[in-house]
């Protein structure tokens, strides 16, 4: 019983072969992903920016209202209190002062470098 020996011949054609499967493979992956790539991103390109921009705030002021007619209700039903309404309110007020604070400070390091 003899033993086939694999010989560097054949190892670096195998390997040859193996790296060029791999390289097709890749190639047909990747023109998968740019089909379905096309997809992404803006679907509506029948509306302007305007347009897209009057939708948003629109749909930014359904949910403010929404959310403040479950804040009355709640405030009715005593699920919370004035004082927690408030408090509520001065947290994000905070939050968004140091947003603003952060934001002017990334356009100005000595500014950023004051606040520290």
């Amino acid at each position: 019983k003899k033993k086939k020996k694999k010989t560097k011949k054949t190892t670096i054609l195998a390997l040859i072969m193996a790296r060029g499967l791999s390289r097709d493979l890749s190639r047909e992956k990747n023109a998968n992903k740019s089909k379905k790539g096309q997809s992404k991103g803006n679907k509506e390109t029948n509306l302007t920016p305007q347009q897209r921009a009057e939708r948003d705030a629109q749909a930014m002021r359904e949910k403010k209202e929404k959310k403040e007619a479950q804040k009355a209700k709640d405030l009715a039903t005593g699920k919370l209190t004035m004082e927690q309404v408030k408090e509520e309110e001065a947290k994000k007020a905070k939050a968004r002062e140091k947003q603003k604070m952060s934001q002017f400070a990334s356009n100005n390091p000595l500014l950023a470098k004051q606040l520290k």
